[in-house]
Formats: structure tokens, C-alpha cells, sequence
């Protein structure tokens, strides 16, 4: 399988990922901005593998402003409707995971095709995937968070 193909198949999961998780109704504010950061830096880590480049925490991060303006304008954009409409009960609930679910797909696409520019027509490659649970548990240790 192509890696465009492959890579564009783990964006549209991670995006109804953090579609979902931004519709989940959380009291704490930035909770939601947060979570889908992380989900959206896990799908780079992984697009960036399926290409064959084995990237840190610190680089999947890093990644996002460098895929484009746009797309961090988007972000911070779905970040004030998150945290100001996402308080509406259901409709606002809705809107804010379908907000989040468009700007990880962007996000998404964008690393794709930084991806596919420097690796063109290039085969996925086989790596071993890391569950979201331990990305986030290395993420924070990483943060100077210790789990117990």
C-alpha cells in the first residue's frame, strides 16, 4: 500500500477521534485543547512513521506550526469555540467535536503532504505503532510528569 494512501487513512481515524473527544463534555477548561493536541501530535507521530521517519514527542509537536499558518489560525480558532460554544448543552457539544475533528483532518492532510513532498510516491513502511495510552504517559514524563 502507497504510504499517501495508508497515511490519509490514519488521519480520517485520528479525526473522528478527536471529534470525539472534543463533543465529551468536560468541566475543566482547556481540558479539551489539550486532549486534542495530543491526539493531533500522536497523528503526526504516526503519518510521520508510516513514511519511514521515527519522530520524537518534541518533533511530532513541532511539526504542527510548520504545516502551515492556516492550520494553527484554524486551531486556535476551534480553541475559542471549544472552550465558549462548547458550553451549550448537545448543539454546542456538536459543534465543538465537529470543529476539532475538521482541524485535526486539516492538520492531518497538511502533514501528509509535507510527507508525500519529501518522500513522493514512496511505499508505507512498516513500524511498530505505539498505543495512544503509552504515548501519553511518554509525553508526560517527557513534560516532567512522573506516572505511578
Amino acid at each position: 500500500m502507497s504510504a499517501e494512501k495508508a497515511a490519509r487513512n490514519w488521519v480520517e481515524e485520528s479525526a473522528l477521534r478527536a471529534a470525539g473527544a472534543a463533543a465529551i463534555p468536560m468541566p475543566l477548561p482547556g481540558a479539551h485543547t489539550a486532549l486534542t493536541s495530543a491526539i493531533e501530535a500522536y497523528m503526526i507521530y504516526h503519518v510521520a512513521g508510516i513514511y519511514g521517519e521515527k519522530l520524537s514527542l518534541g518533533e511530532s509537536l513541532g511539526l504542527i506550526p510548520t504545516l502551515g499558518a492556516g492550520i494553527v489560525a484554524r486551531k486556535a480558532a476551534t480553541t475559542v469555540i471549544g472552550e465558549t460554544v462548547g458550553q451549550i448543552p448537545f448543539a454546542g457539544w456538536l459543534l465543538k467535536g465537529a470543529a476539532s475533528g475538521g482541524t485535526a483532518f486539516a492538520m492531518g492532510v497538511a502533514a501528509v503532504s509535507y510527507f508525500e513532498k519529501k518522500y513522493p510516491g514512496r511505499d508505507a513502511v512498516p513500524f511498530d505503532t505505539m498505543s495512544i495510552k503509552d504515548w501519553v504517559k511518554a509525553a508526560l514524563a517527557h513534560l516532567g510528569f512522573k506516572s505511578k
